[in-house]
């Protein structure tokens, strides 16, 4: 039982950095970057899903939105905090 709690405790901190946008540019704060990811994802989940239909949609979807971030000028970063 005493192995259980740290790890879990572990596992929620890792998966509460997980959930901020993969992304970052200098002087946009993180409320911009996370409208921005959300505007570019969701123009991808709808390109995807508007026939013809790509054969694998998740990663088409990641390679839209990863496109559209990137065309805003942001790089991509792992964000932990």
């Amino acid at each position: 039982m005493r192995r259980i709690v740290p790890l879990l405790l572990l596992a929620l901190a890792l998966a509460a950095g997980c959930t901020r946008p993969p992304y970052a540019k200098p002087g946009v704060e993180l409320s911009a970057v996370e409208e921005d990811y959300t505007d570019c994802y969701s123009n991808a989940s709808l390109a995807v899903n508007t026939p013809p239909f790509p054969d694998r949609p998740l990663t088409q979807v990641d390679i839209d939105a990863d496109a559209c971030m990137k065309a805003r000028g942001y790089v991509s970063k792992i964000r932990l905090y």
